[in-house]
């Protein structure tokens, strides 16, 4: 991964490009569970800093090595990017292999985002939250798809992922306006100056 991919600038990082950066620090999580986590405290209402992401992140990924600051920077690249991409609205890109993986991995990935999501979203803290009815039948569809799995694909499994994948994303950008855009409500200016020189 090249510095420039990793600056401030970047509008999401790659699957394969993560995966090649976490893979030899003995991380076993799959980057999708990972970003599904931080989407989910975000969603959750979590009032998640740049510095607790990066302590949760480390954490979660359970590395056998020290992370260095390429794995620290993109990090808090997947912080703002995502927070940002949630506060614009619909317009959050979930962390998933490319269109040309086999249908089989993009299906099991997408099970773990919707897993991490989950993970994130019941752990985000937030004791004020009433779920609405919609708010629980969107909870249960990702718990129902976290389980999916597919064996060999054909053009209708191809476009039965694609209409899935979009609603995951749906629910999650619903979640996020209804219980976690007030608690992360980060300026403009903060989304913009990443500050993981702090941790160490």
């Amino acid at each position: 991964m090249t510095e420039q991919s990793l600056s401030p600038e970047i509008t999401f990082l790659n699957f394969d490009d993560f995966c090649n950066l976490i893979a030899p620090l003995g991380a076993i999580t799959s980057p999708s569970e990972l970003h599904g986590l931080l989407c989910g405290k975000l969603s959750g209402g979590a009032e998640l800093s740049e510095v607790r992401w990066l302590l949760d992140a480390v954490e979660f990924l359970d590395f056998t090595q020290a992370p260095d600051e390429r794995v620290r920077e993109a990090l808090t690249n997947l912080y703002h990017t995502s927070l940002q991409q949630l506060r614009d609205g619909f317009g959050l890109k979930l962390m998933l292999p490319d269109d040309d993986t086999d249908l089989s991995q993009r299906t099991a990935t997408l099970g773990q985002w919707c897993y991490g999501f989950l993970t994130g979203f019941g752990s985000a803290g937030n004791t004020k939250r009433e779920l609405t009815e919609e708010a629980e039948d969107g909870l249960r569809d990702l718990a129902a798809i976290s389980q999916i799995a597919v064996e060999d694909g054909d053009d209708s499994d191809e476009a039965d992922y694609m209409e899935v994948s979009e609603y995951v994303r749906q629910i999650a950008a619903s979640l996020f306006l209804e219980y976690g855009a007030q608690t992360n409500k980060a300026s403009s200016d903060a989304i913009a100056a990443p500050i993981s020189n702090q941790i160490h």
